[in-house]
């Protein structure tokens, strides 16, 4: 099969921010609604929401690290992570998304900066991307591959 796209040569660059929380919600269905989607989930701290937009089978990467499948990722890393933070907010960039000619495949790329206040009133500033990969399951867009990549602002 023809690779129609190369996330190798993927360039973003940081626009303008938006909040997810004042963002415009893009079409139903398309890749950037799911990603924005999986953001609005994180936003408001609601796994059983950012789960709904998994495929059957998933892979998650934290910052370069295997993280396993989305269950895998929700149970062991991000629900007990989650249990220590107060606040978390998403201030998304210029967001880049390419499909497959048939639209079975698609990835967005989304440049972000957040803000995590811990219950213990720590405060973590971020900048980084997150690369979405996406097939087709049941007729919509899922998140097959996430790779959440950050650093410190």
């Amino acid at each position: 099969m023809k690779a129609l796209f190369s996330l190798g040569m993927l360039v973003v660059t940081f626009a303008a921010g938006i909040s997810t929380a004042a963002a415009t919600e893009p079409p139903a269905d398309t890749p950037r609604s799911v990603a924005a989607a999986y953001f609005k989930a994180m936003d408001a701290a609601d796994l059983d929401a950012a789960e709904k937009l998994f495929a059957a089978q998933s892979e998650v990467f934290e910052t370069g690290g295997q993280e396993g499948s989305w269950k895998h990722y929700r149970e062991h890393h991000l629900g007990p992570e989650i249990e220590g933070v107060a606040s978390f907010v998403t201030t998304l960039g210029q967001s880049v998304a390419r499909s497959s000619q048939d639209e079975s495949m698609a990835y967005v790329a989304w440049p972000i900066e957040y803000k995590i206040v811990l219950k213990d009133e720590r405060v973590i500033e971020s900048k980084g991307t997150v690369t979405f990969i996406m097939v087709r399951e049941e007729g919509s867009y899922r998140i097959t591959h996430l790779h959440w990549s950050s650093r410190r602002k």
